[in-house]
């Protein structure tokens, strides 16, 4: 079943790519209207009216403003301030053991976990050339203990296998250690800034113990934490950007494709990946610079 939340936001991110390329009007089916609409579901009631006294006199008629009730908002979470701490001298082993010893002990980690959910961190090769950053996890992903697990982890493994990038050469990174709790109907939400700002320290960490090549931001989440303020990532895809003296590119995340499987929207993803293999002077076959181009 497709996670409408996804989906809407991939059909946000296309806009704003055709936006980009110069494009101002595009045509929508009633077929579509009707899917949009069943995505986005009914609204929502609208609070009571109270009655309003008006005077026979009146020569018109006093309304009153129906205001529809909110959506239920998850109640806020205080969040506390960034961690600061400084990891031990070691082998990349040894001190990427501290640093999961050291969120294990976190008391603002702790809170957020449920059932016997343990903290998220990062899989693959401590000598990666190329760190992938993602979303914030999904429950499949806190329920496996492991970053990209389910359809969107699929597409990545055949991206990576396209790329020949083999389980040495990568390690694949979550955007936190815990989810988001509270989440949508639809078993998710974005994370906060707040959120963010706490986990990011965890996240450099693990990327400077590796000491990557190249580090890639997958979709928004990713780019903008990293990154800070930044451009969309329809206009930030593409291009390099600096994170503490490793380059940083920035591209869609795999669920994009899972809503946008066309060549043309492949290809473009492609070409962030073909930049990537290049930064990190990996080999790249004519056969491979070939892929999802017009037949």
């Amino acid at each position: 079943m497709i996670d409408p939340v996804e989906a809407l936001d991939a059909l946000l991110e296309e806009l704003k790519r055709q936006k980009a390329e110069g494009v101002r009007r595009v045509s929508v089916s009633d077929a579509s209207l009707v899917a949009l609409k069943a995505l986005v579901g009914p609204p929502a009631s609208a609070a009571p009216v109270a009655p309003v006294a008006t005077s026979v006199a009146s020569a018109r008629p006093t309304f009153q403003a129906v205001v529809p009730r909110p959506a239920s908002v998850a109640p806020a979470v205080v969040i506390a301030d960034p961690p600061v701490f400084t990891l031990p001298a070691g082998t990349k082993s040894e001190r990427m053991q501290a640093l999961a010893q050291l969120i294990d002990a976190c008391p603002e980690t702790k809170k957020h976990l449920i059932d016997k959910h343990r903290p998220l961190l990062g899989h693959g090769s401590l000598g990666a050339k190329v760190v992938l950053v993602g979303e914030a996890p999904t429950l499949e992903e806190m329920e496996s203990g492991k970053a990209f697990a389910g359809a969107a982890g699929e597409i990545l493994q055949k991206i990576l296998a396209a790329a020949g990038l083999t389980e040495a050469e990568c390690y694949l990174l979550p955007l936190m250690v815990w989810r988001p709790e509270a989440p949508t109907v639809y078993g998710k939400r974005p994370p906060t800034a707040r959120e963010l700002a706490f986990n990011l320290p965890y996240l450099r960490a693990q990327i400077d113990i590796i000491q990557p090549k190249v580090v890639v931001a997958l979709g928004a989440q990713a780019f903008q934490s990293l990154h800070g303020v930044t451009p969309s990532i329809t206009n930030a895809r593409g291009h390099w950007f600096d994170l503490g003296g490793v380059p940083l590119m920035a591209t869609y995340h795999p669920n994009y494709l899972l809503h946008n499987s066309s060549n043309t929207v492949k290809r473009v993803f492609w070409e962030d990946f073909l930049l990537v293999l290049e930064k990190a002077g990996l080999p790249i076959s004519e056969k491979q610079r070939g892929f999802f181009t017009a037949k």
